[in-house]
């Protein structure tokens, strides 16, 4: 049995290939199946024809501070980002010495 079955959904896996329709199975947090999935699962979701695809890597954005305030990132989160790289424009909190967390 599958934990999680994403139903009816416009499929695109990040491979560059045309989108299909179709199910996305998933075990232990892991995709274990795609397509029509036939198997029974726990917990069921119908995308009712929104877009299933993996999660956007976010390759230069300033959010390196909105951790301390939003800790779970769910802006990013509801937009499908997952992977953010930080610290690229010479901002990053750490590493950091106590004396100077304040500034943070």
């Amino acid at each position: 049995m599958l934990d999680l079955i994403i139903r009816n959904g416009h499929i695109a896996d990040g491979t560059g290939n045309p989108w299909f329709f179709g199910d996305v199975g998933v075990k232990d947090g892991r995709i274990a199946a795609v397509g029509r999935v036939e198997q029974e699962a726990r917990s069921v979701i119908d995308a009712h024809r929104q877009v299933i695809a993996p999660g956007f890597i976010d390759g230069h954005c300033h959010s390196d501070l909105m951790i301390f305030d939003h800790p779970h990132s769910e802006i990013k989160i509801r937009q499908g980002v997952t992977t953010e790289v930080v610290g690229n424009c010479g901002l990053a909190p750490a590493p950091f010495v106590k004396e100077r967390a304040e500034l943070l």
